[in-house]
């Protein structure tokens, strides 16, 4: 056996020696033959003729040898692809465009690729990710609602179906005490957190059941980057006092690098490593009083325990709950969601469109060479011919044609693969804020292989058909007419028509989708938001409960930073909220009660909460349309004042004079101070920007209802970087160890809500670019062949009295013809498509008419260019040429 394959490998790295002493073995053998031939009587002649029929052709013999040692396949293929690299070289400008072509459409694929695969294929990074769950409410009305902390007791008692379950809430803090004041992005959690994730502190602990107690809350465990920045990795940081809201949290623990935020739905912190410090969850209040819902659930479930039981058995727990307290929580179910889908589940669509829109480009790109090389394979038709002449198998030249072909979609590949590096991040760069996962996302191992694979099936998809194709020429026909036009040549010509006419209907499904993403894009940009963007600098404060017991100092502090803020230079109005547009604040409150109306059935009235002070209407620049904004009298001890958007006033108070209603969360209220009386309506504002609409919505006077939290909204008269330092100053006069986080400006804020239309739009439109490109390199190959196979027609033409422009109409004609099947099945695909796009488009209808008519009226101009140059060249067709080579 060793010696068996140490002949093969010698055969393979000493071919040339190899080859010769085969050659002078069949020659002794032929020679001994003919020696014996000629013993028998024979004469010189007689018995070689005689030798050569016994042994057959002497390449056949030594095919067959070849054969016989095991190397064939690895010779043949080493020699088709040296002819094959002979024959690129031979055709340098054929060769560069097919393989600029395969490199733009691989690359770009394998760019896609790696969005993909580090976004929806790349594991989860804790253990065993696909027995984590989050756990939400529903209804109707709320897909997705927060739970209350003492239900989550029940759960987490009761249940059956998790090893572990935890919840967790943002709650930001303020680190101070070393260095300036800064900001952190916090979450308070319960016991069991990171045993639910499956992670596990670097050093120390995390927060045990003792924790959760009030008044065992001053812990704190930290984030490695915020251990290593802020606390220089100090090894003893463990038992460390350190001052986060002017209080002194000791730190228990510190997470490793790569711990990452499972993501969460209200007032969310993007998934990765974006959260700095965890504090322990405290269940302080009455049991049971269970309106308030503010945390988030996240669970493991147990070996073998399904979603669906673990659904089931929640919802029962749920419904026990409901009955020991006395609610009525009809409507209402227990959501599980497998914490893959909720963190991944918005984007999905967005990329495997991006997937399918490459994809076609890909598809292009297979026609357009399948079409070059169909007309390369008719220029070599006598090439071919010779060789099946001679003996050659078919599957020879097809073996020999598809090593061409996949020689240049592997150096296409190659390239392209170079192309991803630059691409991809290009893409990380272009993605939308909080796009999950996006530090996932790079060249990887299975990028290489994605393109390696499409590289080969791109070879084998486009080579195959001209392979087949060329394999039936007939030799004697070949020979005879030397690539003329031949029965071949006309089913070529077919399935070259056929070809084009599928480049342009997947190019138009492309433009279409462009077009759609543009007109989204721009409905977005150019829609009336409710407020006045420009101009207007945004910041938050968030302001320590330590040092802020009381609603009044809250209040206190908001109304004296207001008023200092309108004192600057250049300051036109300025004031604070609960929140700013189109930030992902959602909060909401139901059950409350309208004076002299009832809900209808099983409903209850519901509407988005806020708090505001005088001036923030007028920095945002929300219009007041009746009533009156808020004004210092609204104060702690005066009448509770609301102030409702346009469609609260619209849905609750259809066509009535809303001014003076009332409102009020007491279930049975007694006296007038349980009521509010709603003092002024504002104009809507949606909650983003593809929102479908305004939800009904109401302010509290700041003065009132306090929030620590607050966003602080600065308009000016020039612009508003200005009063950066102003608003830093002035925050600073008031508590020097607040700090001022999140400054921007309001267009920054704009511009990030609609960066997701806009990454669809650039990357849509840029692969639709290149679509129509690749259709109409497509349709001039087509048409330029066509045009050099009838030039003998053409002068005949000419020479018996046709015009010129005749000719030119004729050859035009001719691409409209292939243009025209194009676009009406590529319209039919695209509308036949429309569900796939609906979620992604906004103010348009996925037929809309002005679209389809452009996008119509684009692909039959560009086929009309790229007809022009070869109808020309036929107009310009010299008869005399003709009739000399008639």
């Amino acid at each position: 056996m060793l010696d068996d394959l140490r002949y093969r490998i010698r055969a393979l790295f000493h071919h040339t020696a190899v080859e010769t002493e085969l050659d002078e073995e069949l020659r002794f053998h032929f020679d001994k033959q003919v020696e014996k031939y000629m013993r028998s009587g024979m004469t010189d002649e007689e018995a070689k003729r005689r030798t050569r029929i016994d042994f057959g052709g002497h390449e056949q013999v030594k095919e067959d040898c070849r054969e016989a040692r095991g190397t064939a396949f690895i010779e043949l293929t080493l020699q088709d692809a040296k002819y094959a690299l002979r024959q690129l070289f031979a055709n340098k400008t054929f060769s560069l465009v097919m393989i600029l072509t395969l490199a733009l459409s691989i690359g770009a694929n394998s760019a896609i690729f790696s969005v993909i695969n580090g976004v929806l294929l790349k594991r989860l990074p804790y253990s065993q990710p696909d027995r984590l769950v989050r756990i939400f409410l529903s209804s109707r009305e709320y897909p997705k609602f927060p739970l209350n902390p003492w239900d989550f007791l029940d759960f987490r008692a009761r249940n059956h179906s998790f090893s572990s379950i935890a919840a967790f809430t943002r709650g930001d803090v303020q680190l101070s005490g070393d260095g300036e004041p800064v900001r952190l992005n916090a979450f308070g959690i319960t016991s069991g957190y990171f045993r639910v994730l499956g992670l596990q502190p670097q050093i120390g602990r995390e927060f045990d059941f003792q924790a959760e107690i009030p008044g065992n809350g001053l812990q704190v465990i930290l984030s490695d980057r915020l251990w290593r920045t802020r606390f220089g990795a100090d090894p003893n940081i463990i038992g460390r006092k350190v001052t986060m809201n002017m209080q002194p949290f000791t730190v228990i623990g510190v997470m490793p690098a790569g711990t990452e935020h499972p993501g969460n739905e209200y007032h969310s912190v993007a998934y990765g490593e974006s959260v700095d410090v965890w504090w322990p969850f405290s269940f302080a209040g009455n049991p049971n009083q269970r309106g308030s819902h503010f945390i988030e659930g996240i669970g493991r479930l147990k070996d073998g325990v399904s979603q669906e039981r673990a659904r089931a058995e929640m919802n029962a727990i749920m419904t026990q709950i409901a009955r020991e307290h006395g609610s009525n929580d009809s409507g209402w179910t227990v959501l599980v969601v497998p914490l893959y889908t909720e963190l991944v589940g918005t984007s999905r669509q967005l990329l495997l469109v991006l997937l399918g829109s490459v994809g076609i480009v890909l598809l292009i790109a297979c026609a357009n060479a399948a079409n070059l090389l169909m007309v390369r394979a008719s220029a070599r038709q006598r090439e071919i011919a010779v060789r099946l002449a001679m003996g050659a198998q078919r599957s020879r030249v097809v073996r020999q044609l598809l090593t061409e072909s996949l020689l240049l979609s592997l150096t296409g590949g190659a390239l392209g693969l170079a192309l991803a590096y630059g691409g991809v991040r290009a893409l990380v760069a272009l993605l939308p804020a909080g796009f999950p996962r996006a530090h996932d996302i790079h060249v990887s191992g299975p990028v290489l292989a994605f393109t390696l694979l499409v590289s080969f099936i791109t070879g084998i998809l486009f080579g195959l058909a001209p392979a087949l194709q060329a394999s039936r020429t007939d030799p004697k026909e070949g020979l005879q007419k030397s690539g003329r036009t031949s029965t071949a040549g006309r089913n070529q010509g077919r399935l070259r028509n056929a070809l084009v006419i599928a480049e342009v209907s997947l190019a138009s499904v492309l433009l279409i989708g462009a077009g759609l993403m543009l007109r989204t894009f721009l409905n977005l940009i150019h829609l009336n938001p409710g407020f006045q963007q420009d101009h207007l600098l945004t910041a938050s404060l968030s302001l320590p409960h330590a040092q802020y017991k009381t609603d009044e100092q809250t209040a206190q502090f908001y109304d004296r930073l207001t008023s200092s803020l309108n004192a600057l230079p250049g300051v036109e109005s300025a004031g604070a909220g609960s929140d700013l547009p189109w930030t992902g604040y959602d909060e909401n409150a139901g059950g409350f009660t309208i004076e002299g109306k009832k809900p209808p059935p099983h409903q209850e009235f519901h509407a988005r909460y806020h708090m505001a002070t005088a001036g923030y209407f007028s920095a945002m620049g929300i219009p007041l349309l009746e009533g009156r904004f808020f004004t210092q009298a609204d104060k702690k001890d005066a009448p509770m004042a609301v102030i409702i958007n346009h469609v609260m006033a619209e849905r609750y108070w259809p066509h009535e004079d809303v001014i003076g209603k009332r409102i009020t969360f007491a279930d049975v209220p007694k006296k007038d101070s349980d009521w509010m009386t709603v003092v002024g309506v504002v104009g809507d504002v949606k909650d983003q920007p593809n929102s479908p609409g305004a939800e009904p919505a109401f302010w509290w006077s700041e003065l009132q209802v306090s929030e620590r939290d607050m966003s602080i909204a600065i308009r000016t008269r020039s612009d508003p970087r200005q009063v950066a330092d102003g608003l830093r100053e002035a925050v600073h006069r008031l508590d020097p160890a607040l700090a001022v986080a999140d400054m921007k400006l309001m267009d920054s804020v704009v511009d990030t809500s609609v960066s997701t239309p806009r990454f669809a739009f650039v990357l849509v439109g840029l692969f639709a670019a290149l679509a129509i490109l690749l259709a109409a390199i497509g349709a001039y190959g087509v048409i330029a062949y066509t045009v050099s196979q009838r030039s003998s027609e053409f002068g005949l033409r000419i020479a018996l009295g046709a015009q010129r422009t005749d000719l030119l109409r004729m050859v035009m004609a001719q691409s409209a013809k292939l243009a025209v099947p194009g676009i009406i099945f590529g319209v039919l695909l695209a509308l036949s498509l429309s569900r796939v796009t609906q979620n992604l488009i906004y103010g348009v209808s996925a037929a809309d008419p002005a679209i389809l008519f452009s996008v119509v009226l684009l692909v039959l101009s560009v086929a009309l260019v790229a007809s022009y140059v070869p109808a020309r060249r036929a107009s310009r067709s010299d008869p005399m040429v003709t009739l000399r080579a008639e």
